[in-house]
Order: structure tokens, then sequence, then C-alpha cells
């Protein structure tokens, strides 16, 4: 999804800036904006399954009944070197999937920068016109004053 144009602005926040009462705030969360391709689904399986306590939990879980049923089956008397080599046999594999998920999760919090910095250039658009408002009204009561303190007839009711 490109949110930018080829200028790198945000069109989002151009059409905001040129009509701030039209804008709509966007809530964006990482599931909307999830990769498309096959590629990008299966690296947000990977992230959900490798981000997971119960992988964690599974993991501990696994080590503990390796060290104490490799011993007691017989399936391994030195369970370390063993254990070990099939724990580090994946870490490659994990690595380039946490860097895949740091992808991901910036993808996401661009695309919800951009959308508030959209926000907050309509927001910024319409204090700039309450402003102005504001000043306006501020003249009209100086005129008033002025015109009230040279002795123009007051009306009472």
């Amino acid at each position: 999804m490109s949110t930018t144009d080829v200028h790198g602005r945000n069109p989002e926040a151009q059409r905001a800036r040129n009509a701030p009462t039209e804008h709509v705030p966007r809530l964006v969360q990482s599931r909307d904006v999830a990769g498309e391709g096959v590629l990008d689904r299966i690296a947000d399986v990977v992230n959900k399954l490798i981000g997971s306590m119960w992988l964690f939990v599974g993991i501990s879980v696994g080590i503990v009944v390796w060290l104490f049923a490799g011993n007691i089956v017989g399936f391994d008397k030195t369970p370390w070197p063993l254990l070990l080599t099939l724990l580090n046999l994946p870490q490659l594999s994990i690595m380039i999937s946490l860097q895949v998920s740091a992808n991901r999760a910036q993808a996401a919090s661009d695309a919800r920068a951009l959308a508030d910095h959209a926000t907050l250039v309509a927001l910024h658009e319409l204090s700039k016109k309450q402003v102005k408002i504001l000043d306006g009204q501020n003249e009209v009561l100086d005129i008033l004053r002025r015109a009230v303190a040279s002795g123009a007839p007051e009306t009472k009711g």
C-alpha cells in the first residue's frame, strides 16, 4: 500500500489540508496493513507462531522432558550435546523471521503515522480557521468599543 506520491507527500494529508472539515480520522491497525502476497501471509503466520507464548512454553517443556526422559527412556544418555545441536538448527530461520516481523511492524507503524499526520493537518487547518474567526470577532468588538467610547447614542430598552 503506497501512501505517498512521487514527491514524498502524503495525499491524504493534502486532502485534509484542502478540506479539513471533510477529513475523517482513520483507525489503522496491523491487520489493515497486512501484505497481499503469499509470502506476506506466510510471514504473518510465522510471526504469530514464533512470537507466541505457547511456542515458548512448548519449547521449554520439551527441553525439560528431553533432559529427564532422555536418560530414563535411554534415547540420549548425554542430553546436552544433541539437545543444543537440535535447538541451534532453527536459529538462523528464526532470526530472519524476526527481521521480517520487524519490517511488517514498521510498515504498520508507517501507515499509522501517515493517518495520524493527516488528522493533525486537518486539526491544524481547523485551528487556523478558528483563529481567523476569533480575530474577526476581536476586530468587531474593537469597532464597537470605539463607537461606544466616541459617544455614540446608546439605546435603552
